[in-house]
């Protein structure tokens, strides 16, 4: 929801002044501070033993011409990394104050990912996109050169000593020379694409890679130079940039677990506890004195059974939403307009500014066993800080009732994805967005914490928390950029000040600034999508999740909104820019082999046997819970029945036995006598690695396993049929049993709908009615039963021959769902290829393929990231990306365009659960059926 935010339009040049000599004085610190660090890395290069296969790739690289790089400008360090320093710390010495204006911006085709961050340094800016790394001179957005990619870089470059490092879904860390984009070299001994930003320290660079792997490699100029020097394998993907202290680096994986690894050698310095919230995503941490600072993801599924409606008010009715719970526990009763705490006097630290006791946070997350209707939930801190030292969890106790209380922060942001990280300020003060005020959506700032206390002082800032928005310092000057394009501004942390960007006047600012956007009228820019040089309407990426922040650099600002590149400075306006359009390139990827495919299967089946039934994939989608029929990932049995028989032939003979054994539990439990629609939630090992809420893991036990599933035209899944074929193949001596218990629950024909559109806005059921046809005349012959139901063979091959025809002849690329039915576009991409099947694709092929063909080129061009799991973004109020892209779209590519296992590789991503990731499974089953 949007509330107005009130902007004070002035900054004090007396401020200004007085700061210039104090920032000076920083700069010079900070250096020394620096190169003491930099002294303590040990100048020699460790081998691990465990030391992979690596090769060199020379790509070339297009320049725009210009024979003479620009000249360095002296600004400081600039931004050279996510975060601006090893310690993502995200404060440089720069400092741009004072009153401003656009000096120039600049659309962008390829699209930007929303956590991508602009890096500046010697006088130059880089920005990765889904197409390629571009370097704009700095001052006036010329292009100085570009590496344009066929694959999608995964995070920003991180700039050292003259060298760009920037790793993407080529499964490549690629080296360039910073002035003139030469590709150096490149990396290639990962299993997997990198979405972390390069940690560049003592000759080394470090890069979590989503194969799980944190990979230690040579950096430029160094004895061992393009090296893997080691690696260290974690229980999950890598998506967290590493932060870096004291030859010690910092992280978390997916598994949500933090490490520390030793730069020198890669030992584990420590492993921690389990931490909370739904994985570790698009950010980093932060290194805090002696603490290392994470920030979680919402494990709460947002107006989801089990989720948020099984948490529940005063009146026992469910809150649905995560805001609206925390707003109600911190404010139990109390009226509108209740702050977080009283103000608090003689806090020296804070600068003058107010400073509020926020006792009810530390009471609220305090780490007592004694939960109370609004109390002691330590299971819901976002914040969570750990020593350097061991990993253990920093607390405090203030009220010295015995129980650790915890940073005092709350929930600021949209309704997935993890939190933005705090920053830290050159006073030695952390600071991030916190919850102040109970309105309707609760209204926050930017506040200080004094490490070991209840106390914040109150900086500046204010907008509603359920709106996201990314934080950043300069000097002594704090920078916020909220979503949506909505609002940017700067206030100081030694007075109280607000400075405004923009506010709800980019577009006025910067007339044209989002072509490659479409913006739906009414709430402010809260409906949208990135198009591209298009008018695709299929869009699936929005703004209302990751955000970055303002970038401060040489007197300007520097931020991406919608696709392009502003600048405020002081200088002479240049105006819009051309757009920067995508140059089509053709690169090789790093492909894996068969037998690293077939590895990779066996590991993912194995896992499933191990841990027996799984329960359905709990995932955190924001807004996604318009689709809560389809939003508990393989609820249906038959998805598992499918996807184990379909894997079966490619599984070693001792594995084969296992997974035998396996399908014949899972069939005797929900198939025979009883045929289920839904495993339901109250059996089952995880498939997820987060730990759930205790509310929601208490919950599990009132979703029992049901005969009947609402949200459907059928009454059971039709598809079911067809993964019972594939299982009657391994055991065709039950075949006659299995095709006796489909006979009961097949349905023909075609049910009348009460909505006249229904299965143009759900294709998908089509497709499902369509492999279930399929596999039933399958099955049927298969138990022999084709002559003696022959008339019930005729009647479903006709309805089959039917639907077919009618699915090609109705098929559209282009959604149905507009305007007021905007929340309903997250399948944009995927609906028309969910529960494909082999056979289904096939008639696509010989009877549809132009149309096929350019609804998946519009498709990946419009979500270019389509087969990345778990990506942060998505249409609606959310972070993460519904799971059903990179399953369906796989699908297409391998059964309808019947692509090569060499074009299929190139998009083979990783797990989205720890296991049972049955949509990857299917894709790796796919690609080993495809022509090598």
């Amino acid at each position: 929801m949007l509330r107005s935010e009130k902007m004070l339009n002035q900054k004090s040049s007396n401020k200004k002044q007085k700061s210039r000599f104090f920032i000076l004085l920083l700069m010079v610190t900070t250096v020394f501070v620096l190169s003491q660090l930099t002294a303590k890395i040990p100048a020699g290069f460790a081998m691990s033993a465990d030391n992979g296969d690596y090769q060199v790739f020379l790509p070339i690289v297009q320049t725009s011409g210009q024979a003479t790089p620009p000249p360095v400008i002296d600004g400081g360090e600039g931004w050279p990394m996510v975060g601006a320093n090893p310690g993502r710390t995200s404060w440089t010495p720069e400092e741009a104050v004072g009153q401003m204006h656009i000096e120039w911006y600049r659309p962008i085709e390829a699209y930007i990912s929303q956590n991508t961050q602009i890096i500046v340094s010697e006088g130059i800016m880089y920005l990765s996109t889904s197409r390629g790394l571009y370097a704009l001179n700095a001052a006036n957005g010329d292009v100085l050169w570009r590496f344009d990619t066929e694959m999608p870089l995964g995070n920003s470059p991180t700039v050292d000593n003259g060298v760009v490092y920037v790793g993407g879904y080529d499964r490549k860390l690629h080296v360039l020379n910073a002035q003139t984009g030469e590709h150096l070299w490149s990396f290639d001994g990962a299993l997997a694409g990198y979405d972390t930003n390069p940690l560049v320290v003592g000759g080394r660079v470090f890069a979590g890679n989503r194969d799980g792997y944190m990979y230690a490699i040579g950096a430029q100029g160094s004895p061992n130079q393009g090296q893997l020097l080691w690696k260290y394998k974690t229980g999950g993907p890598i998506h967290l940039s590493a932060a870096y202290k004291d030859g010690v680096i910092f992280f978390a994986a997916d598994d949500n677990y933090a490490y520390a690894l030793r730069v020198a050698t890669g030992a584990l310095v420590w492993k921690s506890a389990k931490l909370p919230g739904d994985g570790y995503h698009s950010y980093w941490p932060v290194i805090y004195r002696d603490k290392v600072v994470f920030t979680a993801a919402l494990s709460y599924r947002h107006e989801l059974e089990p989720g948020m409606m099984n948490v529940e008010d005063v009146s026992g009715s469910p809150y649905g939403n995560y805001a609206y719970m925390e707003k109600e526990d911190l404010f139990p009763g109390e009226p509108t307009g209740s702050v977080l705490g009283p103000l608090v006097s003689g806090q020296d630290w804070a600068h003058g500014l107010p400073v509020i006791d926020a006792s009810r946070v530390t009471e609220y997350t305090e780490n007592n066993p004694n939960p109370t209707a609004f109390t002691h939930k330590p299971w819901r801190r976002l914040y969570i800080v750990l020593n350097v030292s061991n990993g253990t969890e920093y607390t405090f106790d203030s009220d010295g009732d015995g129980f650790g209380e915890y940073m005092p922060f709350v929930s600021w942001g949209t309704k997935s994805g993890n939190r933005y990280p705090p920053i830290v300020g050159p006073d030695d003060i952390l600071y991030a967005s916190n919850l102040y005020m109970k309105t309707g959506d609760a209204q926050g700032k930017v506040m200080g914490w004094k490490l070991g206390t209840p106390y914040l002082s109150l900086v500046g800032g204010q907008a509603a928390v359920v709106e996201p928005q990314a934080i950043s310092i300069g000097g002594s000057t704090i920078y916020r950029n909220l979503c949506c394009d909505r609002s940017a501004s700067f206030f100081g942390i030694y007075a109280q000040s607000n400075t405004s960007l923009w506010s709800y006047d980019l577009d006025e600012q910067a007339p044209g600034y989002d072509s490659m956007w479409t913006i739906i009228p009414g709430w402010p820019r809260l409906e949208g999508w990135y198009k591209g040089d298009s008018d695709s309407i299929n869009g699936i990426y929005h703004n209302h999740g990751d955000q970055n922040p303002v970038i401060p650099y040489d007197g300007r600002l520097y931020a991406h909104r919608s696709n392009a590149i502003i600048v405020y400075g002081t200088g002479t306006p240049l105006g819009q820019l051309p757009l920067l359009r995508i140059n089509r390139v053709n690169r090789s990827s790093k492909l894996l082999s068969k037998a690293q495919v077939t590895n990779l299967l066996e590991n993912e089946v194995q896992k499933m046997v191990d841990a027996g039934h799984l329960r359905p994939g709990y995932y955190n989608s924001g807004q996604f819970s318009i689709y809560k029929e389809i939003a508990d990932y393989f609820n249906n049995p038959g998805d598992t029945l499918y996807t184990l028989s379909i894997a079966y032939p490619y599984l070693s003979s001792d594995l084969q036995a296992e997974t035998r054994a396996y399908l014949q539990r899972e069939f005797a439990d929900y198939f025979d006598p009883v045929m289920y629609s839904s495993i339901g939630w109250a059996e089952g090992a995880a498939r997820e690695a987060m730990p759930l809420p205790p509310e929601i893991e208490q919950a599990l036990v009132n979703y029992p396993k049901r005969q009947a599933q609402g949200g459907f035209s059928w009454f059971y899944p039709q598809q079911n049929f067809y993964a019972m074929w594939k299982y009657a193949q391994i055991f065709p001596n039950d075949a006659a049993r299995v095709y006796e218990l489909a006979k009961t629950k097949v349905q023909i024909p075609l049910p009348q709908m009460p909505v006249v559109d229904y299965f143009e806005q759900k294709p998908y059921e089509l497709n499902a009615y369509i492999a279930g046809y399929f596999g039933f005349l399958e099955l049927q012959e298969l138990a022999g039963k084709s002559t003696v139901d022959s008339q019930l063979r005729s009647q479903v091959t006709q309805e089959l021959n039917r639907l077919l025809l009618y699915r090609v002849n109705t098929f559209s690329k282009d959604t149905c769902w507009t305007d007021d039915y905007y929340h309903r576009r997250a399948l944009n991409i995927a609906r028309n290829f969910m529960m494909l099947v082999p056979e289904l694709g096939d008639y696509f092929h010989q009877n549809a393929l132009p149309q096929m063909q350019e609804a998946l080129d519009e498709y990946e061009y419009v979500a270019p990231y389509w087969f990345v799991a778990r990506y942060e973004s998505m249409i609606d109020e959310g972070t993460m990306s519904p799971l059903y892209n990179y399953a369906a779209m796989f699908s297409a590519k391998a059964y309808i365009l019947h692509e090569p296992a060499s074009e299929l590789l190139k998009y083979l991503d990783t797990p989205a659960f720890d296991r049972g990731d049955l949509f990857y499974i299917q894709n790796l089953v796919a690609v080993l059926q495809a022509q090598w």
